[in-house]
């Protein structure tokens, strides 16, 4: 039975079926992108790793489905490919971010508010979330957002540290002749993220203060579905056969006392009958005896 129930929550629905697709067209394209670059030698946008990671994260979907099933529901396939194609096909791959100004800057304070959706995704996941307290939610998704923040840095620091990428950005020449990036670019990313983060708690706030969905119950709603019910039904019941077992003990002993009530006012009974039998045969004695000397 367990074992049909995990195969029906791993079956591939016609929309599921969809997503895959697409996202092995998407993965299709910037892995040719990633062989041109590596055949050619032609990579003057610094898109070598870009291709590389890309290509992975939109195959990511796939090995997601058969791994969890429907733990993680098509909306948040659909949000992830969304998020994916928008700030990196489309903002690092296709230049988006140098082709129109304050793109890249967007896409960071989107991906603030995204974080924070995963932190909403893991928390829902990992317990009930209507038992937590709205202000360690509000704690635990920012901290999430922040977190995905510096670690995007931490990577473009490292992938234009050692792999020669310029992700955060070209190198800058400075009066002593040393070669810098400027971190401007890189405190506004994490100032833009910041802004989303924000955006997420205060929607989160409102939702529980004006107690309506406002977006933000469908998004729990949906995040919530699929998870195992815990075992907390199976300890209830176990409670339930232990008070069981002691409400039929104390039966038994009241019914065993009863017994031994019963059986020592029967005993005393059989005792007094016992003292009356031999009380008259004492008497018949007597009688039996006198009227011997009587006769004599």
């Amino acid at each position: 039975m367990h074992k049909n129930s995990r195969a029906e929550s791993r079956k591939v629905t016609p929309l599921r079926l969809a997503i895959f697709v697409i996202c092995g067209l998407a993965a299709c394209f910037t892995f040719s992108y990633f062989l041109y670059i590596v055949v050619s030698g032609n990579d003057p946008y610094n898109k070598f790793m870009t291709t590389l990671l890309l290509t992975v994260m939109y195959l990511l979907p796939v090995p997601a489905h058969f791994l969890f099933g429907k733990k993680i529901s098509d909306f948040v396939m659909i949000f992830y490919l969304a998020f994916l194609t928008v700030a990196s096909l489309l903002g690092q791959v296709l230049r988006f971010n140098d082709l129109f100004r304050g793109y890249d800057k967007f896409c960071h304070f989107t991906f603030g508010y995204v974080g924070s959706l995963a932190g909403l995704f893991i928390l829902c996941k990992l317990s009930d979330i209507r038992k937590l307290s709205p202000v360690l939610v509000a704690i635990v998704v920012f901290s999430v957002s922040m977190m995905c923040a510096a670690c995007w840095e931490i990577m473009e620091f490292l992938s234009s540290r050692f792999l020669g990428q310029t992700a955060q950005g070209k190198p800058q020449e400075t009066v002593g002749g040393a070669m810098v990036v400027d971190i401007t670019d890189t405190m506004l990313d994490i100032i833009s993220n910041l802004g989303g983060a924000i955006l997420f708690v205060v929607h989160y706030i409102l939702h529980k203060v004006t107690k309506r969905s406002l977006l933000m119950g469908a998004f729990i709603k949906d995040f919530s579905a699929g998870k195992e019910i815990p075992a907390a039904s199976d300890g209830s019941s176990a409670a339930n056969e232990t008070a069981a077992d002691r409400e039929g003990a104390r039966d038994d002993s009241a019914q065993d006392g009863a017994a031994r009530q019963s059986g020592g006012q029967g005993d005393t009974a059989q005792s007094r009958t016992s003292q009356n039998d031999v009380a008259r045969q004492n008497g018949a004695q007597d009688t039996q005896e006198k009227n011997t000397d009587k006769g004599e």
